[in-house]
């Protein structure tokens, strides 16, 4: 009789991990939702400032927000890309604290505006993901402006990033030979520091890991 195959999941049981920590195509969590600290301050609270952070998708923006949501609570508004009426939806109200907000870009211009100016007038501190630089709008409407750039990942950020989502699943301390120079190179150079493909690429290249290591 033939020797009987393993089920796909303990194929990752076998190779010290509980499951596959990357994104397939069709899900929404990213690689960039594993935090690695950029060094950033954290924006105080109640300092009639945005705070924004601009970069491409897949940058890293939403985990940065996340983190320093954790350190300072407030109100969480996204805004959709689709439908298009949902962009006018009102963002939530500060009360002189802090608020966050995740593509702002795409949010309508009136409706941004005011939020702003309730903001200025609040004395809150809105931190922002931005596609896009909004230091014109801002300073409009009275709120000094600090801005953070996050680039392409660069090799030592992807090794970061790669290993916290593998420590997440690994089953005991012994880390899964997965994440090499080499693989880190090539998922690199193939997502352009992206870390949105990234996180797609590594899960298709450690499926095929498992799966070619029985």
């Amino acid at each position: 009789m033939a020797d009987r195959q393993p089920r796909h999941g303990d194929r990752y049981a076998d190779h010290g991990l509980r499951a596959n920590p990357f994104a397939a195509p069709s899900h929404d969590h990213v690689l960039g939702d594993a935090f690695v600290d950029r060094g950033f301050p954290t924006p105080p609270p109640g300092a009639g400032t945005l705070v924004q952070l601009i970069g491409e998708a897949g940058a890293g923006k939403t985990s940065q927000l996340k983190h320093w949501q954790a350190q300072h609570p407030g109100p969480y508004h996204w805004v959709p890309r689709n439908p298009w009426r949902s962009r006018w939806a009102a963002p939530p109200q500060p009360d002189g604290g802090i608020v966050y907000g995740d593509e702002l870009d795409r949010m309508p211009a009136p409706v941004r505006a005011r939020w702003f100016r309730t903001c200025a007038a609040n004395g809150a501190t809105l931190v922002a993901g931005t596609h896009r630089d909004l230091t014109r709008p801002a300073t409009r409407a009275g709120l000094r402006v600090v801005t953070h750039h996050l680039g392409p990942a660069d090799h030592a950020l992807l090794q970061q990033v790669i290993d916290l989502r593998l420590r997440s699943v690994a089953i005991g301390d012994a880390p899964p030979d997965f994440a090499t120079d080499a693989l880190v190179h090539d998922v690199l150079r193939s997502s352009a520091g992206n870390l949105r493909e990234a996180d797609v690429l590594c899960h298709q290249r450690l499926a095929q890991h498992v799966a070619h290591r029985q």
